[in-house]
């Protein structure tokens, strides 16, 4: 009996067992049937496409439908001078290849021939191919030819060897060099400079072939020097004199100054005096002249004086201390510097001092003077 319900027990437990493991494997099948169909859905939805940027190569996996879509994926951006293999709106397809070439900008020297150009290539020797600029194995290239010309581009200085003349210090010399740079050049001649010398042209100035590179050595040297003031000339009107005629009545004397200066030298040549400070030491006198404005003719004047004093003898000596035709005193005729005395010379020279008097003293030197109005 008891065998019996031990055996029944066992038969209704393998029956429960066998009824648990169906659904079980009915639900990993389906798993593994969702996940075989979701695979076989990537792959037919995806793409490979091989992305190359600038000359770098890489294998893209994407869900994307253009090549805009893949280039966005990447943060590639793309400018209107770049390059693209294909328009970013094409579509793609599994095993596609795209590619982008940037726009570089180059200032391309050569032997000081300069040009702004632009070149798609990754290094410096593939633009140098793609510029058609050949380069000798001994010329300077400021950039080494496998360096990575950047997007934003660069300066490319290519220098072969060339013969220039040096002039500094009064000596010419001549050099054969590769240099590429007037500064460069003036370096391997040996010319040193100073912050106020001159060169020509610019020391940052690409050189050519057979040009000529001066120096021109400046000195600055500060002073203090005493410098003449010049007079002025005051010009009075004197009716009574001719018109036209003029007499000097206060000689002119020049003034003085002093100023601090400094002198600009070039080459030992004198080229600039600049003016730092400057006073004065003694003022100027002015020199002044009369201007006659009479439209009598002076001689007519004096000839009137003279009739009125000596009955007209520019060569009378009457003894009473007074000569000549207007009767100066012998005091009088040598304060005015004038040569032996009155009646021993013409009348020109007579009315010659007889105006440099008046203009002195006036015409109250003259006791005849009201004469002249007759």
């Amino acid at each position: 009996m008891p065998h019996t319900k031990t055996s029944n027990m066992t038969a209704r437990h393998g029956k429960r067992r066998s009824r648990k493991t169906f659904p079980l494997i009915a639900l990993n099948l389906a798993i593994l049937l969702v996940v075989a169909g979701g695979t076989v859905a990537y792959g037919a939805m995806s793409h490979t496409v091989t992305l190359t940027v600038d000359g770098k190569s890489s294998k893209v996996r994407t869900f994307g439908d253009s090549v805009g879509d893949v280039l966005a994926a990447k943060d590639v951006t793309v400018h209107t001078i770049d390059r693209v293999s294909k328009s970013p709106s094409s579509s793609i397809g599994d095993g596609d290849k795209i590619t982008v070439s940037y726009a570089k900008p180059v200032t391309l020297s050569v032997d000081g021939k300069v040009t702004e150009r632009t070149v798609y290539d990754r290094t410096v020797a593939q633009a140098m191919d793609s510029l058609d600029v050949e380069a000798p194995t001994d010329a300077y290239v400021s950039k080494k030819r496998s360096a990575v010309v950047p997007r934003e581009g660069m300066k490319l200085v290519i220098s072969t060897s060339k013969a220039l003349t040096v002039v500094a210090d009064g000596k010419k010399s001549r050099l054969t060099t590769t240099a590429p740079t007037v500064d460069d050049v003036l370096d391997e001649a040996g010319v040193k400079l100073d912050s106020d010398d001159e060169v020509r042209p610019g020391v940052t100035s690409f050189v050519k072939a057979d040009q000529q590179l001066r120096v021109v050595r400046i000195k600055k040297v500060q002073k203090t020097e005493t410098i003449p003031v010049s007079y002025t000339v005051k010009v009075q009107s004197d009716p009574e004199a001719a018109q036209g005629e003029k007499t000097v009545v206060q000689e002119g004397k020049p003034g003085s100054k002093q100023e601090k200066v400094t002198l600009v030298y070039a080459d030992g040549k004198l080229r600039e005096r600049k003016v730092i400070v400057s006073r004065s030491l003694t003022e100027p006198r002015p020199q002044i002249v009369k201007k006659g404005t009479s439209t009598t003719p002076s001689d007519s004047v004096w000839d009137k004086i003279a009739k009125c004093e000596s009955g007209g003898n520019w060569s009378i000596n009457t003894g009473n201390g007074y000569y000549g035709g207007l009767q100066f005193s012998a005091a009088t005729w040598k304060s005015l510097g004038a040569p032996g005395l009155p009646h021993q010379n013409s009348r020109e020279v007579q009315i010659k001092y007889a105006k440099i008097l008046q203009a002195r003293s006036g015409w109250g030197q003259w006791g005849c003077a009201g004469a002249r109005f007759n």
